[in-house]
């Protein structure tokens, strides 16, 4: 296989990306997925005033599928391909769940997550004590006890009740722990992508669910007041969820690979607002790469063939050093 039977390379100017664009559209081109286009800005000259003018143009990647809502191409199963058709069906006004992103984005972080954990959604359901064992595992610091629930794509309602924007939990765990308290476990999943940095607009409800926690110092309550991007958004929430629901503890997680550009950036920006009251568990970030061993450790015989998928998926990156030694 040679590099320029991969279609185009889509790289945000990172190594780690570009390593990962060539990992996807291998999966592609060896699974003989047909490629797709997305959507990408391009140049178009200047303006008056000699600055560059941009349009938004259709164009191929090799990461990029076509046809994935029709035929299953992005996920591990037919399972989970047909509950991330439901979801799509089913879409609340207030998910921001996108289709092409969904099912012909090889790269995207939704489907990741779907990949992730709807194999433990549906554990939990048919054996909840391997469920909960499996995720003690996981967390192995959060004495977790019984697993009540796990969740994709979670969007408390009603918007109003919570931080009034349409922020989401891309998976959300809700467990007892030993000493009989109701805890929420928030994570954000990220492959390649970074968190937005778009400011929120509505900012009174993150403001007084900052303020509420006693988590952030007077620094971090005026810098919240400015607007929030999303690392603030998302941990505000879960934090919102907390103190309406009465539970005992709440945790936001990062999961993302050990190479991700931005995370730790991410996450500073956020903990240097923290004053002393706040735990240091509260926010961490989980690799990828120990997330899906962990897994492969602890599943059954039956589920190893899925946790072997998600390593050769997302994380085999050896199957990619030729190709990497072409681009040099």
């Amino acid at each position: 296989m040679h590099i320029n039977e991969l279609g185009n390379l889509y790289s945000s100017g990172n190594a780690f990306t570009t390593k990962a664009a060539l990992l996807q559209s291998l999966y592609r081109v060896n699974h003989q997925m047909p490629i797709g286009e997305t959507t990408v800005n391009v140049q178009d000259g200047v303006d008056e005033k000699g600055k560059p003018k941009k349009k938004k143009v259709r164009k191929e990647y090799g990461h990029i599928v076509d046809g994935g809502e029709v035929k299953n191409y992005n996920f591990y199963d037919e399972a989970i391909f047909g509950y991330a058709c439901k979801r799509v069906e089913n879409r609340l006004k207030e998910e921001t769940i996108k289709q092409d992103r969904l099912f012909n984005n090889l790269l995207s972080s939704m489907p990741l997550t779907f990949n992730l954990f709807f194999p433990l959604m549906q554990l939990l359901e048919r054996d909840k004590q391997e469920a909960t064992s499996i995720v003690a595992c996981l967390f192995p610091n959060w004495k977790v006890a019984t697993v009540e629930r796990i969740d994709i794509e979670f969007i408390p309602l009603p918007i109003t009740d919570y931080t009034n924007d349409k922020s989401a939990m891309d998976a959300v765990i809700f467990f007892t722990d030993k000493d009989g308290g109701q805890n929420i476990i928030a994570i954000e999943v990220k492959y390649t992508d970074s968190l937005g940095t778009n400011k929120a607009t509505e900012n009174d409800e993150k403001y007084y669910a900052a303020k509420d926690s006693g988590y952030f110092t007077t620094e971090g309550l005026i810098e919240i007041d400015k607007g929030c991007t999303q690392i603030f958004r998302n941990f505000l929430l879960t934090e919102k969820y907390r103190m309406k629901h009465d539970l005992s503890k709440s945790y936001n997680v990062i999961l993302a690979p050990a190479e991700h550009p931005s995370t730790v950036a991410e996450l500073n920006a956020l903990k240097k607002y923290f004053n002393e009251t706040c735990p240091a568990d509260k926010l961490i970030k989980y690799d990828l790469e120990t997330f899906v061993a962990v897994l492969e450790e602890n599943v059954s015989t039956e589920m190893k063939d899925w946790t072997n998928w998600l390593y050769n998926r997302y994380l085999d990156f050896n199957r990619v050093k030729d190709l990497l030694k072409e681009l040099k």
